[in-house]
């Protein structure tokens, strides 16, 4: 039986961009575009109206940019997962939409192989940022550079030195399959300890591990 394919959503104030995603998607087999939006209180409504298992966000919107309408959206469609799909690259910007609860992050020169990587990843509740969101992630900032670190979180100790390792690529925005093979250890493996991660840290989805991530400085 062929499974259903990825039911997704384009948010997005350029109509040009949209249709290019969509030209871009149109001969998957995995993935099918259901419904497309040029801002966050359109994205809205269709949500109400049907299925939508990924969303492709955009950030900068009339009416209701992409970081409030992430947030409303992982608060009250759960099981939709957000992507974010941004010519802006700055750290800020980044972190904030993390923050809002979006599930990847990449810029929209993207690739096809590589978007379509990213809606299946996020689908199965992982993250995914491009290579060059990553390296965006790593370099402190001013900010950073030249105030006095956070503390580290004690909850930490309480994660054996692998739990660490994967939580480190899980941060990275890799994928059970990538982390297993950068560790020698099967996806499987990899999704029981982030598993006992989350429960140890007593977060509850990927996205609130990222965060701890980054605040506890092991992505830098």
């Amino acid at each position: 039986m062929t499974p259903k394919p990825i039911q997704v959503m384009i948010v997005d104030d350029h109509q040009i961009l949209i249709d290019g995603l969509k030209s871009l998607l149109a001969e998957s087999q995995t993935v099918v575009v259901v419904a497309e939006a040029n801002n966050g209180d359109k994205a809205l409504e269709l949500l109400a109206q049907k299925q939508v298992d990924v969303v492709l966000m955009d950030i900068s919107m009339p009416l209701m940019n992409g970081w409030d309408t992430t947030q409303l959206i992982t608060s009250d469609y759960p099981g939709t997962k957000v992507i974010a799909l941004s010519s802006y690259s700055e750290k800020a910007i980044i972190l904030k939409m993390i923050n809002a609860g979006a599930s990847g992050f990449m810029l929209k020169n993207i690739k096809k192989e590589l978007l379509l990587k990213a809606i299946e990843a996020v689908h199965k509740g992982e993250t995914f940022f491009s290579s060059e969101i990553s390296t965006i992630l790593l370099e402190p900032s001013q900010e950073e550079t030249f105030s006095k670190p956070k503390p580290i979180s004690q909850s930490l100790s309480l994660l054996s030195s692998r739990e660490v390792e994967v939580l480190k690529l899980i941060a990275h925005g890799l994928s059970n399959t990538d982390i297993g093979e950068k560790l020698f250890i099967s996806a499987n493996t990899v999704k029981s300890h982030r598993e006992n991660i989350m429960k140890k840290l007593e977060l509850h989805n990927v996205v609130e591990l990222v965060r701890y991530a980054i605040d506890n400085k092991l992505i830098q």
